[in-house]
């Protein structure tokens, strides 16, 4: 799911971008002008012209620039396509260079994205997914993706298992089961877990957990919603056991974290 979507002009040259943290899976453009990456380490990568950043949640960095201005677009996002994450260095990120051409795609993509992200209908996640896929193949134009093909079985299995966690999401409300959302996609609970345990090398309950804490981190990031009303929305029983959870996670409450959140996550562009 698209988390957050800018673009724009930069001046970094006497604006610089200090490192910090992101949450989310950040795709990073300068289409126009250059820019460069600073690291957590203090290091000053070198200035770049077309080319895409691709960092992995939690990485360190910020950015610097020249005197001239430059234009960037940028997309965050709660998950990539699989093969997009397993090309990720360890503890590192990917760049590469684009051409003209890709620029004035990934332009137009945030340009196509911009009615959904800021008022969304029953569609905006498809096109963000569409987005999501068509970033990460551009991100991965040129490399040799390890695994080859999925057959016939891999790609039921796969539709099984992205089905249960896509109803799951559009149920939080109702707090579903593991039997529920084994019955959606028609497999018993203990063949669900065996699919995801081949999948994703993790079994379900951990899988839409993480799912629901996603849903929670995205409401508190992006709307005014009570706690109370984030623990409802993302599946909890009561925002009492949000915040365990939460807390748990986090080493805060849920409130604390919103507000440590947002001044720095209003700047990451």
């Amino acid at each position: 799911m698209l988390r957050y979507l800018s673009g724009g002009v930069r001046r970094f040259g006497s604006q610089p971008i200090g490192e910090h943290a992101r949450l989310n899976w950040e795709f990073y453009a300068v289409v126009n002008g250059r820019c460069g990456v600073l690291l957590e380490n203090g290091e000053k990568r070198p200035l770049e012209e077309r080319r895409l950043w691709v960092f992995p949640p939690h990485h360190v960095h910020g950015w610097h620039g020249e005197r001239k201005t430059c234009q960037v677009v940028v997309f965050h996002c709660g998950s990539v396509p699989r093969q997009l994450e397993e090309a990720i260095p360890p503890l590192g990120y990917m760049e590469r260079a684009l051409t003209e051409a890709e620029c004035l795609q990934v332009e137009a993509l945030g340009h196509e994205l911009e009615p959904d992200f800021h008022r969304r209908n029953s569609l905006s996640e498809l096109r963000f997914d569409r987005a999501i896929i068509d970033l990460a193949l551009l991100a991965l134009n040129g490399t040799a993706v390890a695994g080859g093909e999925r057959g016939p079985v891999d790609k039921r299995m796969m539709e099984k298992v992205d089905g249960a966690i896509v109803w799951f999401r559009r149920h939080l409300r109702e707090q579903p089961k593991m039997e529920d959302v084994a019955a959606a996609v028609h497999v018993s609970p203990s063949h669900l877990r065996r699919l995801f345990m081949l999948a994703l090398h993790q079994n379900p309950r951990t899988v839409l957990a993480q799912t629901q804490m996603e849903v929670a981190l995205r409401l508190l990031a992006e709307s005014d919603l009570k706690i109370e009303s984030v623990a409802t929305e993302a599946g909890y029983a009561s925002a009492r056991d949000f915040s365990r959870v939460f807390r748990a996670l986090k080493g805060c409450p849920p409130s604390e974290w919103r507000r440590r959140l947002q001044p720095p996550y209003a700047e990451v562009a």
